[in-house]
């Protein structure tokens, strides 16, 4: 493969129109990006913009993943590197030209052509704008949008079809990396031709890139493949500029600096963690320890989880593993900003990590994920219950404890099959060993004489079992936390309610596969309505020709946010104050308690949301 390089440029001089390659070359300036990209846009009549002289939400104007109709609009601009280019824009049979530079905007040509191509809003016709601010970029300050070309393609695989690099959008097109090789690059500084970059952000994805370029039809649901395929919603990385350079395809990416944690990072951002050390737990059993360039997971509560990604395999290339250590540079020993996950060698990901992820090697990870965790109140009693490699969050609360043993009882169990297969139990042991009040029993279901050179129970823990060690806690101060296959932990929860304990304060993490991430048609409503929904002070009667809650709510002017709308990203959660709903497209990853994920679920009652969520 060759060098990472520049394999084409490309300019936007109006926001949500087409873009115009450059291929001569352009300059970059600081505080600027590409000079004329993105400094005009179309005020849609709907928002009035709260000031035309700092930058703007999309909201303000005409964009794509709302009016796909401007993808028909062309675009060209000659001059881009002067200071006086030319805009010409074309709509069937109409063009029109104007210049960009001069005190004020002379658009009357092209306003003209805007109102016959695009409808007006409630305040007015569309209009063409110049902004003072430097760029409507997505985000204040992100000068380029830079696109991998390998990472579209591995995109298209998964697709089965091809997938147009002008979805994106991009500035900045590279070649030469392998597929997610520029997430690798955020939080560094790189050369590229006479100009420097730092990589600060990844780039999520919405509807705008489900519309085909070509016909300004909405026909590939890039943000549900992104989600489902490959486990989170970005595509490319966001670039501000640092010194000012001349760049041509073909110039070389060269990175500068060791990468530093990103002020304002975010949990779900994917990015590239580094293999610091590996090391065999059991038979099956392996623990990597990995860095994070964000520094988020090393400060992961205990029992939450990270998601890994292998861009090389076939999709959906990632799984779902709890952390089940962290260390965060409060130790004195050994290496800081680090965490751990303990890998048991089963399904598809999980062996090509045994088998192909050695020290100094990388992947992709996103997070920390997940609600089930540890209650930092250490009073309270604790009792922890898993099976196989269940004992992973197990290890990384009993971590928790010892850093702040309080005075409550610790009581764990835990089941394996086997001597062989048990993993992390002399880590469980010795802090169960360090704590005031704490106790372990190890059960080996079908190695009799393991249990016995082990000091185990050569059974399966039962209601007498349980029962003895409740006897020893406060019900009314007692923490439950069970982790393991899904019947293991369905049978402990009904064995402790048969015992007294509240099925309230016995908690689990239910991970789920990604192979079962297959998109399908929504089912019908199975409800006539009329159902009330209402927002703060809006109102509206839902029937099933409302479509979802989503399409609903949107029918009357609420904007929520949403990304794939097939309950895969996650995206649109919203609390709900009451009410029911069922979902026509089962979610990919459940929403926390008390919240609905709006964008594929329908009313079965009247609801109300919370209007401040």
């Amino acid at each position: 493969m060759a060098p990472a390089h520049l394999e084409r440029i490309v300019r936007y001089p109006v926001k949500g129109l087409p873009g115009v390659p450059e291929t001569d070359g352009a300059e970059l300036r600081p505080g600027r990006g590409l000079r004329w990209d993105r400094g005009h846009a179309v005020e849609n009549g709907t928002v009035v913009p709260a000031d035309r002289a700092a930058w703007q939400p999309r909201e303000t104007y005409f964009h794509l993943a709302k009016y796909e109709s401007i993808a028909r609009i062309g675009t060209a601009l000659d001059g881009a590197d002067g200071d006086d280019p030319v805009l010409t824009l074309s709509a069937a049979d109409a063009v029109a030209r104007l210049r960009l530079a001069g005190p004020s905007l002379d658009a009357a040509d092209a306003d003209a052509l805007l109102r016959a191509t695009l409808p007006a809003g409630p305040l007015g016709p569309p209009t063409l704008v110049r902004t003072a601010a430097a760029g409507l970029w997505d985000w204040p300050a992100a000068h380029l949008s830079i696109i991998n070309l390998a990472t579209l393609e591995a995109l298209a695989e998964a697709a089965g079809e091809p997938v147009d690099p002008r979805r994106f959008r991009g500035n900045l097109y590279l070649g030469g990396l392998p597929a997610w090789g520029e997430l690798a690059l955020l939080g560094r500084r790189v050369r590229l031709g006479g100009a420097v970059l730092e990589v600060f952000q990844p780039t999520d994805r919405c509807r705008a890139t489900t519309i085909n370029p070509l016909d300004a039809v909405s026909d590939l649901n890039v943000p549900a493949l992104l989600a489902s395929r490959f486990g989170h919603m970005f595509c490319g990385v966001y670039a501000r500029v640092v010194e000012p350079g001349r760049i041509s395809p073909g110039d070389r990416i060269e990175p500068l600096d060791e990468r530093t944690p990103l002020p304002g990072a975010e949990h779900g951002w994917p990015r590239t963690g580094r293999v610091v050390e590996r090391r065999r737990e059991s038979e099956a059993v392996t623990s990597f320890w990995f860095d994070d360039p964000l520094g988020l997971l090393p400060r992961a509560r205990p029992g939450q989880h990270v998601r890994v990604h292998a861009p090389g395999a076939a999709a959906p290339n990632w799984r779902c593993y709890t952390i089940s250590a962290t260390d965060d540079g409060a130790s004195e020993s050994g290496p800081s900003g680090r965490f751990r996950i303990s890998v048991k060698r089963d399904g598809r990901i999980s062996t090509a990590l045994h088998e192909q992820l050695e020290s100094g090697g990388e992947l992709v990870v996103t997070g920390p994920f997940g609600d089930v965790v540890l209650d930092e109140d250490a009073s309270r009693d604790l009792l922890l219950v898993s099976a196989g490699a269940g004992i992973t969050p197990t290890a990384a609360m009993l971590r928790a404890r010892l850093a702040a043993p309080g005075t409550g009882r610790v009581r764990v169990v835990h089941s394996e099959r086997d001597a062989a297969s048990v993993a992390l139990w002399d880590e469980v042991r010795d802090a169960v060993a360090a704590l005031p009040d704490a106790e372990a029993s190890l059960h080996l279901t079908r190695d009799p004489a393991g249990a016995e050179r082990l000091g185990a129970a050569s059974v399966r823990p039962d209601a007498a079992t349980f029962g003895a060690i409740l006897a020893q806690l406060d019900l009314d101060r007692l923490d439950v936390y069970a982790c393991g296959p899904g019947t293991f932990t369905a049978d402990v929860r009904a064995q402790l309610a048969a015992l007294g304990v509240d099925p309230e304060r016995v908690r689990a993490e239910v991970f789920f596969s990604p192979s079962s991430a297959e998109l399908a048609e929504p089912r019908e409503p199975s409800t006539s309505g009329p159902h009330r929904i209402t927002v703060g002070e809006d109102e509206l009667d839902w029937r099933p020709e409302s479509g979802s809650v989503l399409d609903a709510v949107e029918g009357i002017g609420i904007d929520w946010t949403s990304g794939c709308r097939v309950g895969v990203c996650g995206t649109c959660v919203r609390k709900l104050t009451s009410g029911t709903v069922e979902y026509l497209s089962e979610p990919l990853t459940p929403p926390p308690a008390g919240s609905v994920l709006v964008c594929c679920s329908a009313p079965t009652s009247d609801l109300v949301f919370d209007p401040g969520d």
